[in-house]
């Protein structure tokens, strides 16, 4: 075995022993929080989990329903098919809708605004339906959209049959908590900026119809800096509640299904909402200013070199968010590196077991001096040789 071999075996050795030892000092991290309700998530806009109970059992969602008919309305009017100026006529259908309602009366014309404005604050289902017979032509050619729509946002856990979320015969309408979210991040990304102004809304007032109800959602009263999303509740689905609001640099959502009373829904999505603002943050997990490492150049005065993350990568964490760190470098056969040279990788394991890989960059131009080279020139080009007259003869 060449001496350069050796030395290059000695240095692994050493090397994989540091970084062992730096990665058992990083383990250990769990967050502790638990939610009463029967399912409940908490992400991030991204939809990064930092949170989950049940998230893929299905359960009625009651008016949380509503949200997927806000969003096919808003894609509808989006597309150029209708306009929030547009006139409805409400069908006997709508107006015979039960549960909260806005008293719309069969024959009665409004916009299809103020019905959108009803259905999202007051939770009205009679408004609910006026719209989706309007969008879809009938009810039962919406709910094919809605059903459709959910297959194409990935929610693999949802079914609808009606618009509204009202009790159905048979298995009625049935969404998981996960699904949930991910029709709330994604109405919330496409619509943050009239959407959340009008679930943020305390109370509902047309004094032309003499109407005056508040927003079904008590949460915004408790948290002021909650600034949506939907309710739910029926006997079946018991009090449900998808809530969101601004945090550390980004924003989160929850979903709570199946507590209780007004009450509980209220606590526990204030609890879930609290968890990750106390216990999150977004921030960079790898930083090119504040992560950096140095390795050797391949000489016998190990002519050190600095080396930093390729890029930043951003993720909302805990405060102490990593696992385990892992630095990998190939063999350390460099004579010479330029600024921005990749040489090897970093990889971190954070808290909730992603792991991420981002390439490691020397920070600066450096080659070894000649003296060292041309020392070391003949036992290299002896390795060469031997390991070229090894490939022949195997």
């Amino acid at each position: 075995m060449c001496g350069w071999e050796i030395k290059m075996k000695k240095i692994t050795k050493i090397f994989l022993i540091i970084i062992l030892i730096f990665s058992t000092t990083l383990n250990g991290f769990a967050l502790d929080f638990q939610s009463n309700a029967k399912a409940a998530i908490l992400t991030d806009e991204e939809g990064n989990i930092l949170y989950e109970k049940n998230g893929d059992k299905t359960y009625a969602p009651a008016s949380i329903t509503k949200l997927m008919t806000y969003l096919l309305t808003m894609e509808a009017r989006d597309n150029g098919l209708v306009s929030y100026e547009d006139i409805v006529t409400i069908t006997k259908h709508a107006s015979d809708e039960r549960g909260a309602r806005y008293w719309l009366v069969e024959g009665e014309k409004l916009t299809l605004k103020e019905l959108i404005d009803a259905m999202m604050v007051a939770s009205a289902n009679d408004a609910t339906m006026a719209i989706a017979e309007y969008i879809g032509g009938s009810e039962e050619d919406f709910v094919n959209m809605m059903n459709e729509r959910a297959l194409e946002l990935g929610m693999n856990n949802t079914h609808f049959e009606n618009p509204n979320g009202m009790p159905e015969e048979g298995m009625g309408n049935l969404m998981s908590a996960k699904d949930i979210n991910i029709l709330a991040k994604y109405t919330i990304k496409n619509y943050k900026e009239e959407l959340l102004p009008l679930t943020s809304m305390k109370t509902l007032v047309n004094e032309k119809r003499r109407f005056r109800k508040d927003n079904t959602n008590k949460l915004l009263k408790v948290m002021p800096q909650v600034d949506g999303l939907k309710t739910g509740y029926t006997d079946e689905a018991g009090y449900c509640l998808v809530s969101t609001m601004p945090a550390k640099g980004f924003r989160l959502i929850s979903v709570v299904m199946g507590t209780n009373n007004d009450y509980e829904r209220v606590k526990e999505s204030k609890s879930l909402l609290e968890f990750g603002d106390n216990n999150f943050e977004k921030k960079k997990v790898i930083d090119t200013e504040r992560d950096k490492y140095t390795m050797n150049l391949f000489n016998e005065e190990k002519v050190p070199v600095e080396i930093v993350p390729k890029e930043n990568i951003w993720r909302v964490s805990p405060h102490k968010y990593i696992k385990s760190q892992n630095i990998m470098i190939p063999e350390n056969t460099y004579w010479k590196v330029k600024k921005g040279q990749i040489v090897g990788n970093l990889e971190l394991e954070l808290y909730n077991s992603e792991r991420i890989t981002v390439d490691l960059v020397s920070n600066e131009d450096k080659t070894i001096p000649p003296g060292v080279f041309f020392r070391n020139i003949f036992t290299i080009l002896g390795c060469v040789i031997k390991s070229a007259i090894l490939g022949l003869t195997n």
